[in-house]
């Protein structure tokens, strides 16, 4: 029975036990923290974060494996997790300023530096390590990226790990949840217990109107369908040079690029894979259609060639160092920083130089659980035994309350900023205010309000690109200035 206890425990030599040991003891802990993601708890979930949190159970009792393999795979989680966010977000990156989207983004960046600030505040007036502070903010605002960030650019400077950043994250990510989803109740209750005046809601109106072209059929016996744009060759092609409008009668209104909303302007280049809501007559349609593909068994194959080049530039840009006065240390953009803006930038200009970026939804969101999973199963894993200790002697239940203040406090702040200033309504409000905590559960909660209205999504959608960028500059930022 000893192959079963080199199995699970590991022994000496290569690798601490070999590679059955290290696959069970990753996919064991992979397979518990999903399986316990999927449950709920007063209606909230914490998702793939229970793969940490089974991680630093399994580094507790020192089912572990070998630091060095540990390291890697955990880097490389994080590269393939924070490549696919870029592939996401980055055909609607840049429009999400236009319009009504920049007063949304606006609004996410002034939450995201009031967080940033209370966290530099904690950090000055308790003295509390910067790569706890750090990992405590990452873990407030729900944002794993942040906490791969943080520590690759610990890491660079002083050639190893900081345990406390995953500990940090650790403790402050259940109230990061629940505080979020406390606030929003508390903005609900008081800053929009009274009604929005004529003036807030004619303004609110007129942002929606501008965010979404409104087609009415009026008895012209006009039809709305969504097509996929499958043909190579429209790839990167304006919209202006189909010219749908006069050629065949009909209008591609809409187009939804990687689960976000675009409108559609003569300006607009089509993507392979994008999903077009066209309107006119049954027969126009019918010939958009026949113009745009619409095969789904066309998309279904994946195109790895870009995803594999695409990260080999974004790790080589993330090692580029560059020095900046007055900072002791050359800044990196790190195998976090990146691989996400090569992949912002070659998601949104590929098509116009015929690169064809685009992966299923599904094809997506696979890599990305891939690399987050593992991500999340070593860095548990890594800071498991010194968790306890940590929680009981080191501080670790004073760090929850830090979290909780960088949590609410932005919330708030948001709230206000949102209702009197930006005069924004309490579902787009909410969604926003997801965004810029790049909160999941939380949105869930926000959409749960008002279960007709899209609002809260589209909000969501707008500033979630952004916010995502920001939220990793920070806090790479902060810990090349503060460590």
């Amino acid at each position: 029975m000893n192959f079963i206890n080199t199995l699970f425990e590991g022994a000496e030599g290569i690798w601490s036990g070999g590679i059955a040991h290290i696959i069970i003891i990753i996919s064991i802990v992979i397979a518990l923290g999903k399986l316990l993601g999927n449950t709920r708890i007063c209606g909230v979930s914490f998702g793939v974060t229970w793969v940490l949190f089974v991680g630093i159970i399994f580094g507790h009792f020192g089912l572990t494996i070998d630091t060095n393999l540990l390291h890697f795979l955990k880097e490389f989680g994080l590269v393939l997790f924070v490549y696919s966010i870029g592939l996401q977000v980055g055909p609607g990156f840049f429009s999400s300023f236009r319009s009504g989207g920049l007063r949304l983004n606006s609004l996410a960046s002034l939450v995201i530096m009031t967080g940033v600030g209370v966290t530099l505040l904690l950090f000055w007036i308790t003295g509390t390590p910067i790569t706890t502070m750090v990992g405590v903010m990452s873990g407030a605002v729900t944002n794993t990226p942040g906490l791969g960030a943080a520590q690759q650019a610990f890491t660079d400077i002083s050639g190893h790990s900081a345990p406390d950043i995953a500990l940090g994250y650790a403790v402050a990510y259940p109230l990061g949840v629940i505080g979020c989803i406390l606030a929003f109740i508390v903005i609900r209750k008081t800053i929009y217990r009274t009604p929005p005046t004529i003036k807030d809601i004619a303004h609110s109106k007129k942002i929606e109107e501008k965010a979404e072209v409104i087609v009415s059929p009026s008895g012209n016996g006009f039809i709305s369908r969504k097509i996929l744009i499958s043909k190579p060759k429209l790839n990167g092609m304006p919209l202006s040079r189909l010219n749908f409008p006069e050629n065949l009668g009909a209008t591609i209104v809409r187009i939804n690029r990687s689960g976000i909303e675009l409108a559609a302007t003569p300006s607009t280049r089509l993507q392979y894979g994008d999903m077009a809501k066209v309107v006119g007559s049954t027969e126009a349609v019918k010939a958009v259609e026949t113009v745009l593909g619409n095969s789904v068994k066309r998309l279904d194959h994946p195109n790895l060639i870009p995803i594999f080049v695409g990260i080999t530039l974004g790790c080589i840009l993330g090692s580029v160092p560059v020095v900046f006065p007055g900072i002791p240390q050359p800044v990196k953009l790190g195998l976090a920083g990146g691989p996400l803006i090569v992949s912002i930038l070659i998601s949104h200009f590929g098509p116009r130089f015929k690169v064809i970026t685009y992966t299923t939804t599904s094809a997506n969101l696979m890599i990305r659980e891939i690399g987050i999973s593992l991500f999340l199963a070593c860095v548990g894993l890594e800071a498991g035994e010194k968790f306890i200790e940590t929680i009981v002697h080191g501080g670790g239940l004073i760090w929850i309350a830090y979290g909780a203040l960088i949590t609410i406090i932005p919330v708030l702040m948001g709230g206000l900023l949102g209702r009197f200033l930006f005069k924004i309504d309490c579902n787009t409000l909410t969604g926003v205010l997801s965004g810029a905590c790049t909160n999941p559960p939380a949105l869930a909660y926000a959409g749960e309000q008002d279960k007709n209205s899209e609002s809260a999504a589209v909000g969501y959608a707008t500033v979630y690109p952004l916010s995502m960028f920001l939220r990793v500059l920070a806090a790479q930022l902060m810990i090349l200035l503060f460590l």
